[in-house]
């Protein structure tokens, strides 16, 4: 029989068993224990087995200790013990949310995520962590405190977060390097154009591995140090497209636009497609740059040579656009956009003839975003949007430039992605055109033109480009779009 009295606990097996040690108790109290004596004769090796007739247990047997104290009266009965196991009982400590009820903070969440268990509160509990959500298919699981991290090592250095001081460049934007230094860029390119010969690969690796800012510092330092203009001393000892390239380079957006426009007009004739690429898809305040270089370099006047070199609704249509009255709304009003999408209705589709005022009233006034809603207005009225109303009711320069517009508006990129593929497509190349198309948004969206060429027209912008050009002329120019 086992008991749990506090005293020993043995086993009889009637008058002559065998006794058994099943378990060792230690005290809770060992200052009220007999002490063990001390001359206590160790077993025998040889311990003969016992006699069955084993006499009774003495009746001097000590009895237990009056002053050991009682066990509690509310503690809960002990468990049967597996005796199979080590001798050595270690109870587990009491559990305080054994019996509780759960406690929810809140209502139950939704499915596929287990309900958080939370102890109402205790005096003098101390705040717990939050517990980390149960994975699903677990509910109402308790999740013990993350593990306490040890102490960081001062031997190992810890890793460097740094934020971002700016925010990354545009496509087609060359990072500015930290080894920048304006005077050994002179030096390079004098020496390149300096004697005999010409260094060309000296001049495309100073142009390809810097932006406009510093090229422009490069233009202005090498004046300071040589006292001629890098650009002029360029176009001595270059030619052909290559020229082109590098002269362009070395110029700001606004002076670039100026010479291309102002070639476009020069002497006999006048490339219309120059005009309409130019100064259909600039915005106003890069056309209000553009008229001040122009007067700055030429000392004269470009909506007053606009006017002497065209004609017509184009001519009114491209004067209109130099007022850079254009709105700069980045939220079109649907009301406005609705009239505006019948009133081009009424002066086009929806009467015979055109009034052309109309045409040109919004188009060279409305922003991007108020085209674009413009667009959808018409769309939902007639079915088909502005550059079908546009083909049916205009032809020549004017259509031409009436489609830029729209164009350059809905998709800017895929609008250069377009000429550039008219430039490489089919026989011979339109290098004029390539060129201008490269140099005036290698600092813009050159990258984003790549990715539009290769959307629209499944094919890589770089190769045809490559395939197309030949010498140091396709080294810079594949130099340029490589590094967007």
């Amino acid at each position: 029989m086992i008991t749990n009295n506090g005293g020993f606990q043995s086993d009889f097996s009637g008058g002559g068993g065998i006794y058994q040690r099943s378990q060792t108790y230690t005290p809770s109290s060992p200052s009220n224990y007999p002490p063990q004596q001390p001359n206590y004769p160790p077993q025998q090796p040889n311990y003969p087995p016992q006699q069955p007739n084993y006499p009774p247990q003495q009746p001097n047997y000590p009895p237990q200790q009056p002053n050991y104290p009682p066990q509690q009266p509310n503690y809960p009965p002990q468990q049967q013990q597996d005796y199979n196991r080590a001798n050595t009982y270690m109870p587990n400590p009491p559990n305080p949310y054994l019996n509780q009820q759960p406690y929810l903070t809140h209502a139950p969440p939704p499915y596929g995520h287990a309900n958080t268990i939370i102890p109402p509160p205790y005096p003098n509990y101390p705040p717990q962590p939050p517990v980390p959500p149960v994975p699903y298919g677990r509910t109402n699981t308790y999740m013990p405190p993350p593990p306490v991290m040890p102490p960081v090592n001062p031997n190992i250095p810890a890793p460097i977060i740094r934020a971002p001081t700016a925010p990354l460049p545009m496509p087609g934007i060359v990072p500015y390097p930290t080894d920048f230094n304006p005077e050994h860029d002179c030096q390079i390119l004098h020496s390149a154009v300096h004697g005999l010969g010409t260094d060309e690969r000296a001049i495309i690796s100073v142009i390809v591995n810097r932006n406009g800012p510093q090229r422009a510092e490069i233009r202005r330092r090498y004046k300071c140090m040589y006292g001629k203009d890098l650009i002029e001393r360029l176009k001595e000892d270059t030619s052909g497209n290559f020229k082109d390239v590098i002269s362009g380079m070395f110029m700001t957006p606004a002076e670039y636009d100026a010479v291309c426009l102002y070639k476009a007009m020069k002497g006999l004739g006048t490339n219309e497609g120059v005009l309409i690429e130019i100064i259909g898809t600039r915005g106003p305040t890069q056309l209000m740059a553009v008229k001040a270089t122009f007067r700055q370099i030429y000392n004269e006047d470009l909506e007053k040579w606009v006017k002497g070199d065209t004609s017509g609704n184009f001519r009114k249509l491209l004067i209109a656009i130099l007022q850079c009255n254009r709105s700069m709304n980045t939220v079109a009003d649907p009301a406005m956009c609705q009239a505006d999408a019948q009133a081009l209705y009424s002066a086009g589709e929806g009467r015979w003839g055109t009034d052309e005022s109309t045409f040109i009233r919004i188009f060279a006034n409305r922003s991007p975003a108020e085209i674009l809603m413009i667009n959808d207005c018409y769309t939902r009225l007639r079915g088909k949007g502005l550059l079908h109303a546009i083909e049916k009711e205009f032809s020549g320069d004017i259509r031409k430039l009436l489609e830029t517009i729209v164009r350059g508006m809905m998709n800017l990129p895929g609008y250069f992605a377009m000429r550039i593929r008219e430039a490489v497509q089919g026989l011979g190349t339109n290098d004029s055109k390539l060129v201008r198309v490269i140099v005036s948004r290698s600092e813009i969206d050159l990258g984003l033109i790549k990715q539009a060429y290769r959307t629209n027209y499944h094919r890589d912008m770089l190769y045809d480009v490559r395939d197309d050009t030949s010498g140091y002329y396709r080294e810079i120019l594949t130099g340029l779009i490589s590094r967007c």
